[in-house]
C-alpha cells in the first residue's frame, strides 16, 4: 500500500471521528422521562413483594409444612453396642473370650409408638402449619393496611401543601393591593402590615405542612423504597368498600387476626389427645447378636420392651388437665379477640360513614362558601367599601376550612384502609 493511500485513510478516519464528536456536542441529549406517578395499587404490589416481614412468615409456614410428614413416622432405630457378663475377678477377669457367658453384643432397637400417638402428632404438626399459614394471611392483610395508610398519609400531606401553595399568589396580591391603597391615600400603614403578616403566617403554615410531607414520605420509604419520591396518582374511591359494612360484621370469623385461633385450638386438642394417649403403653423391639469366645457358640437375642404407666394420677393425669386448661385458654382468648375486633369494626364503620358525610359537606358546601366570602370581602376592600380586617378574617377562615376538609378526607382514608383490607377473601383477590 502506498504512503499516499495510507494518509488518505487516516484522514478519512479522523474526519469520521470528528463528525461523530461534533454530532454529540451539537445534538442535545434526550431529556430524561419523568417517572410515572406511583399509584395506590403499585404501592401495594411493591410493599407486598419486598416485605421482609412477609418473607420471614412465609419461610415459617414452609418450615411448618415440611415438618408434617416426619411427625407421623416411626422414630429412627437405635444401635446398641455392649459387652455382657464380663468377669471382673478370678483367673478369667477382664477376658472377653475365656468365660462361656461373656459375649460382645451388637443390636438394633426399634420403638413402636402407638398408631394413635403418631396420628395425633401428625395432626398437631398439620395444625401448626395451618397456624403459620393463617398468620401469613393476617400479616399480608396487615401489611396492606399499613401501606395503604402510609400512601394515603402522603397523598393528603401533598394535598395540604398544594392547597396552601394555591393561596400564595393571592396573599402576595393582597399585599400589593394594601400597598397600592396606602400609596393612593385610601389605606393605612396598619393595613399594609396586616397583609404582610398574613402572608408570612401563610408561609409558616406552608413550612409546617411541608415538614409533615417529609415525615409521611419517610414512612412510605419503609414500604416502597425510592418509589416514595415519585408523585402520587389519584387515590382510590374512599367512599366505597370492597365489601358492604354489614358483611364485615357478618364475616367476623374470617377476620385475619382471628384466623389463627382455629389452628391454635386444633394444636391444643391434639396436645390433649397426646396427653391422654400417654396412659396407653408403647413398646419397642430389640434384636441383638452376641459373639462369644472361639470355644463357644454365638447367640441371638430378641427382647420386647413395654412402657408401664402405673402412676397416672401423679404423672399423666395432671398433664391431661394442664392440656385441657390450655385448650380452654385458647377458646377464651379467641372469644375475647372476636369481641374486641367486632367492636373495632363497628367503630371504624361509624368513623368511615361519618367522615364520608362530613368530607362531602365540607368539600361541596363549606369550601365554596369560604372561597366566596374571601372573594366578596376582597372585592369590597378593593372598591373602598370594606376594610382589610374582613378580608384577612375571610382568608383565614378559607385556609382553615381547606385544611379541615383535607384532614377530614384523611380520616376517611384511614378508616377506609382499615376496613377495605379486612376480610381474607379480599386479601386473596388483591394478590
Amino acid at each position: 500500500m502506498s504512503t499516499s493511500t495510507k494518509t488518505q485513510k487516516h484522514r478519512s478516519a479522523r474526519a469520521g471521528w470528528l463528525a461523530a464528536a461534533l454530532a454529540l456536542i451539537v445534538s442535545p441529549a434526550a431529556p430524561a422521562q419523568p417517572a410515572s406517578p406511583l399509584t395506590f395499587d403499585d404501592a401495594l404490589q411493591l410493599a407486598v413483594a419486598d416485605s421482609p416481614r412477609l418473607t420471614a412468615q412465609a419461610r415459617a409456614a414452609e418450615a411448618a409444612t415440611a415438618a408434617i410428614t416426619p411427625a407421623g413416622q416411626l422414630p429412627d432405630p437405635k444401635l446398641t453396642l455392649a459387652v455382657d457378663n464380663l468377669p471382673v475377678n478370678g483367673a478369667d477377669r477382664w477376658s472377653l473370650t475365656r468365660d462361656f457367658m461373656t459375649a460382645r453384643r451388637v443390636g438394633v432397637v426399634q420403638d413402636f409408638p402407638r398408631e394413635e400417638k403418631r396420628r395425633l402428632r401428625e395432626e398437631r404438626a398439620r395444625a401448626e402449619a395451618d397456624k403459620e399459614g393463617a398468620t401469613l394471611a393476617a400479616q399480608s392483610a396487615a401489611v396492606r393496611r399499613e401501606i395503604a395508610a402510609a400512601w394515603l398519609d402522603q397523598w393528603f400531606a401533598q394535598a395540604q401543601v398544594g392547597a396552601l401553595e394555591e393561596l400564595e399568589p393571592e396573599a402576595a396580591l393582597l399585599v400589593d393591593i394594601a400597598r397600592a391603597q396606602l400609596a393612593g391615600g385610601k389605606g393605612s400603614a396598619a393595613d399594609a402590615l396586616a397583609a404582610r403578616g398574613a402572608a408570612v403566617t401563610l408561609q409558616d403554615r406552608l413550612a409546617e405542612v411541608r415538614r409533615d410531607l417529609l415525615r409521611t414520605r419517610s414512612a412510605l420509604v419503609r414500604w416502597v423504597g425510592a418509589a416514595a419520591t415519585r408523585s402520587l396518582a389519584a387515590p382510590p374511591d374512599l367512599t366505597a368498600l370492597s365489601a358492604p359494612p354489614e358483611r364485615l360484621l357478618a364475616n367476623i370469623e374470617h377476620h385475619p387476626a382471628l384466623s389463627a385461633y382455629g389452628p391454635m385450638a386444633a394444636v391444643a386438642r391434639a396436645e390433649v389427645g397426646l396427653a391422654r394417649a400417654a396412659k396407653q403403653p408403647d413398646w419397642s423391639l430389640e434384636l441383638a447378636y452376641q459373639q462369644r469366645g472361639p470355644a463357644f457358640s454365638d447367640m441371638v437375642s430378641v427382647a420386647v420392651h413395654i412402657d408401664l404407666p402405673l402412676w397416672g394420677e401423679k404423672r399423666q393425669d395432671p398433664l391431661i388437665r394442664a392440656r385441657e386448661k390450655q385448650l380452654e385458654q385458647v377458646e377464651a382468648e379467641r372469644e375475647d379477640a372476636r369481641r374486641m375486633h367486632a367492636a373495632e369494626i363497628r367503630a371504624d364503620i361509624a368513623t368511615w360513614e361519618s367522615a364520608k358525610e362530613r368530607a362531602a359537606r365540607l368539600a361541596n358546601e363549606l369550601v365554596p362558601l369560604a372561597r366566596e366570602r374571601t372573594a366578596v370581602a376582597l372585592a369590597a376592600y378593593r372598591g373602598g367599601r370594606g376594610d382589610l380586617n374582613a378580608v384577612l378574617a375571610a382568608r383565614s377562615n378559607e385556609v382553615e376550612t381547606r385544611l379541615m376538609t383535607i384532614r377530614q378526607q384523611a380520616e376517611l382514608g384511614q378508616a377506609w384502609a382499615r376496613l377495605n383490607f379486612l376480610l381474607e377473601a379480599h386479601t386473596a383477590e388483591s394478590r
